[in-house]
């Protein structure tokens, strides 16, 4: 993995160079260029709309997935697009296609982590839900362990001879002990 960090930024050099050798240097250029402007504008856009869908969210009450799914992907693709090199903007291509984005997400996590957290995996598809920070407690289940116990707010000390003796702290058994 180590070693892909390594050649990605010489496979993007390659490959801008590449479209120069097969153009032009000014084709290449352009390319790169708007590729950039295209990428700040997505980049501006899903924070718009992110702003947007927030503000909705917390007038109705429901923050849906869904809706954060989308701005997510478009911030991504602006960061893929500014980057310079053919082979992010191909990467923000498949980011911003919804089939393709699923596959690029199953190929990186692996497809485990979305099975095992999904508290809403029996809806369909094409519902959209709203998020219930509540819904994940539910794995959390109570043990049937309850700690009990008493406290005493504890202050300074006073000095001098208006000290009291201190209170041992003593085990006192309960019903259960």
């Amino acid at each position: 993995m180590k070693w892909l960090l390594f050649l990605y930024p010489w496979l993007e050099l390659w490959s801008l160079i590449e479209l120069g050798i097969q153009t032009s240097a000014t084709s290449a250029m352009f390319w790169v260029l708007g590729a950039s402007v295209l990428g700040i504008g997505l980049f501006r856009l899903a924070g718009r709309q992110t702003l947007e869908h927030l503000q909705q969210a917390q007038r109705e009450g429901v923050l849906s997935q869904q809706l954060l799914m989308g701005n997510v992907s478009r911030f991504v693709a602006g960061v893929l697009l500014i980057i310079p090199g053919l082979i992010s903007d191909v990467l923000a291509v498949a980011v911003l296609i919804a089939p393709l984005r699923m596959l690029l997400a199953k190929l990186l996590v692996g497809g485990s982590i979305n099975a095992q957290h999904n508290p809403y995996q029996g809806q369909g598809q094409g519902e959209s839900s709203g998020f219930q920070p509540w819904a994940d407690n539910r794995r959390f289940e109570d043990d049937g362990v309850t700690l009990e116990g008493d406290f005493e707010p504890v202050s300074p000390e006073p000095k001098g001879e208006d000290r009291e003796p201190a209170a041992s702290l003593e085990h006192k058994p309960t019903e259960r002990d």
